[in-house]
Parts: structure tokens; sequence; C-alpha cells
């Protein structure tokens, strides 16, 4: 990493994803009263919303996690034929 590169979990322009969160659990509220009065399909979408609100957050844990750089060093040349 250079010294001009900001490390992922301290990079602004990534949290706007996390505002997803709020807004896929809202939908599923939406999708709960739907299903309440009613419409069947919707009780697919009441598990559906939470679980891509997790799996945003899940994702931006992952991605913004602070790796080690790989070392290939020990790695055995591969020679091309």
């Amino acid at each position: 990493m250079s010294q001009n590169e900001t490390p992922p979990h301290l990079d602004p322009k990534r949290k706007w994803i996390l505002g997803a969160i709020p807004v896929c659990l809202v939908l599923g509220v939406i999708e709960f009263q739907r299903a309440l009065s009613g419409n069947h399909r919707s009780w697919v979408y009441v598990f559906e919303w939470p679980f891509f609100g997790l799996f945003i957050y899940y994702m931006y844990w992952k991605l913004s996690e602070i790796r080690e750089p790989y070392d290939d060093s020990d790695d055995p040349k591969r020679e091309i034929d």
C-alpha cells in the first residue's frame, strides 16, 4: 500500500453502501405487512430483504479487512514451456 492510499476500513467512499442496510430492513417490514394482508408471494420477500441486508454488511466487513501483503518469495518458481 502506498503512503497516499487510504486503508479500506477508513475509506469514506465505501461507507455509502451501509445505507442500503436500513433500506433492506424497511423493505422487509413493508413486505411483511403485504404478506399479512393476503399477498402470499410476499412471504418470500419477508425473509429475502433482511438476508440482503446481512449480505451487504458481511461483504462490507470482509472487503474492509486489513490484509497482509501476499509474500510469494517462498513459492517455487514455475517454468513456462
